[in-house]
């Protein structure tokens, strides 16, 4: 009879024959050895599953999808093919410390109420050199303190995500009686895992760069910096945000969000919808017209039903001038409508896409000259 083994490692595989050896190799010679890795490939047009083949270890167990079926169609499929007690991810061109997985599964072990770690990450061009925060602007965006639950939804609500995906190490049994990643979102599917899941498990960040994360060339990334990826993510994140507080409970909200609530001692469920409504209005970055226009839907419903439209007048003074001042005041449908942060960043590109040293700098500087509030 086959032994269960302790991890499940997977690699979603998909045209990385130059860099997939590297990161099948930083799995095979861990310090820790009493994993399985299940390797999906998506049908790569290049050589990746030739590659994946001359590996001679029988922990190792190759499926190949019939089709090109997208990566969170194929993360899904190594997930629901894993047998053991943790899932680590790790993408097949990224590369992990020999280390991670034996300090990973030895923090679960110890600490019973957190059900996922996470860890830092080193970031790296494809000649393998490290990048700084001069190099590659988000080089530190992993670098974050540890916070309950409620506090990783606030910071979630207002800065989006900062959570390592391929350093992950979670309890399989989370996906089992949760869900798995969403298949309509390219761009942030892990993101809505993270908002979905902290509403009922803790996690924890570890501080080590356990994790090598490869920045690709010409855009090459799931995640690179293009217009279309821009205008898609903008996109996902309306999606995930309007049912952000879905499942919160009152308790978690006001951890959470204590010092930004309009009525403090709110205890009833048509304040609470009250409450998640204003709480959009508190955005004020870039894409704040994303939230503004939640807000503006679900104070439309809000002022729909008669039982919440009562509790908007007595409970915050809120009734329809105030809506109608607000709809006349967000050009939400716009779709010209341009921030000045997209406009300054992307002529920065087009000028100096082939100068990425230089462009980095470029908005740096632009960052420390008008920092987010």
């Amino acid at each position: 009879m086959e032994n269960t083994p302790i991890v499940s490692v997977i690699i979603p595989s998909y045209n990385h024959a130059k860099f997939i050896s590297e990161a099948i190799e930083s799995v095979i010679n861990q310090t820790f050895t009493d994993f399985e890795l299940i390797i999906v490939d998506d049908c790569s047009p290049d050589d990746s599953v030739n590659v994946i083949r001359n590996f001679k270890d029988d922990r190792i167990k190759l499926f190949v999808n019939e089709k090109n079926e997208g990566a969170v169609y194929t993360t899904n499929r190594a997930i629901q093919l894993a047998k053991g007690e943790y899932i680590a991810l790790l993408n097949s061109d990224d590369i992990w410390d020999l280390d991670k997985l034996q300090k990973q599964v030895s923090f679960l072990k110890g600490n019973s109420r957190i059900d996922a770690v996470f860890s830092n990450a080193m970031f790296i061009n494809e000649e393998k050199k490290e990048l700084n925060k001069i190099d590659y602007f988000w080089a530190d965006v992993f670098d974050k303190e540890n916070r309950s639950s409620a506090e990783w939804l606030r910071y979630f609500f207002f800065y989006s995500n900062c959570l390592c995906h391929p350093s992950i190490l979670i309890k399989r049994e989370i996906y089992e009686r949760t869900t798995l990643y969403d298949p309509s979102l390219r761009q942030l599917p892990d993101f809505k895992m993270w908002v979905y899941l902290l509403k009922f498990i803790n996690i924890y960040i570890m501080p080590e760069k356990l994790v090598i994360f490869r920045v690709l060339a010409n855009g090459e990334n799931a995640s690179a910096d293009t217009t279309s990826n821009r205008i898609r993510t903008r996109n996902e994140i309306y999606l995930i945000m309007k049912d952000f507080f879905e499942d919160v409970t009152i308790e978690s909200f006001k951890e959470g969000f204590s010092d930004l609530l309009r009525k403090k001692d709110f205890n009833t469920n048509e304040q609470f919808l009250c409450e998640q409504a204003f709480m959009y209005l508190n955005f004020e970055t870039e894409v704040a017209y994303i939230y503004q226009l939640i807000a503006l839907e679900k104070l439309h419903h809000l002022l729909e039903n008669e039982k919440t439209r009562a509790v908007l007048e007595h409970d915050y003074s809120y009734t329809y001038r105030d809506y109608f001042k607000m709809t006349g005041q967000y050009e939400l449908l716009d779709s010209s409508q341009r921030t000045i942060t997209n406009m300054v960043i992307d002529n920065a590109r087009k000028h100096l896409e082939n100068k990425p040293g230089v462009y980095n700098r470029a908005k740096n500087l632009y960052v420390k000259l008008f920092p987010r509030k």
